[in-house]
């Protein structure tokens, strides 16, 4: 397949362009300056590309089969997650890609029937601010009814670690396992959110990927 990824220079959005290389895809890394590169980016198209310059950036997603991203920026500017939502939706359909799929927020994944992680009473709040920038990007997406798009939330905790496999995934509802943690490692969300580009599950829905 031919993916275009928004992000492929962070945390997450490197673990998904080499998950998807290794798997034989063709990955355009839309990147927003020029820097050195990391090296799981070998093999990737590069493409430096500005949602500011919305033609531009539409042009390099055009025939691809996907446009994926892994957006995150630093809790200062947890702000611009609502509006790169919105101008993603709208480079897809300038694009004429239909499948979208994004690195959601877990705070927008339940915990009982209509009640969101977000709005726990100890949801931390030096992640609020991120949490509730993606809960407004959501609906953006849950607007798109044009669109296939999916909304990939990791667990509750993601960071580094092997690629250790017994991952579960779900719409919806948040993950957790026998102990109560919700928890997984860069690698294997990066397996999981392939596999939905690859055989898609949860579309126009929220999803998520867990031990």
């Amino acid at each position: 397949m031919h993916i275009a990824l928004f992000g492929a220079t962070g945390n997450i959005g490197r673990h998904i362009a080499q998950e998807a290389l290794r798997r034989g895809h063709a990955v355009t890394a839309l990147v927003r300056r020029a820097q050195p590169l990391p090296p799981e980016l070998d093999g990737a198209s590069i493409v430096l590309a500005s949602l500011d310059e919305r033609a531009a950036f539409a042009a390099a997603v055009r025939g691809h089969d996907v446009l994926a991203s892994a957006y995150g920026p630093g809790a200062a500017a947890a702000d611009t997650i609502p509006g790169v939502a919105q101008a993603l939706i709208e480079v897809a359909r300038d694009a004429g890609v239909r499948r979208l799929l994004v690195v959601g927020g877990a705070g927008s994944l339940e915990v009982a029937p209509g009640v969101q992680l977000v709005d726990t009473p100890n949801f931390p709040d030096a992640y609020k601010p991120y949490a509730l920038a993606h809960r407004a990007a959501l609906q953006h997406f849950q607007a798109a009814a044009d669109l296939d798009w999916t909304f990939y939330a990791p667990a509750a905790e993601i960071g580094p670690g092997a690629k250790r496999g017994g991952v579960r995934t779900q719409a919806t509802a948040l993950l957790r396992d026998a102990q109560g943690h919700s928890a997984i490692s860069y690698a294997d969300y990066a397996s999981a959110f392939v596999d939905e580009i690859e055989r898609p599950q949860y579309v126009r829905q929220v999803a998520t990927a867990a031990y």
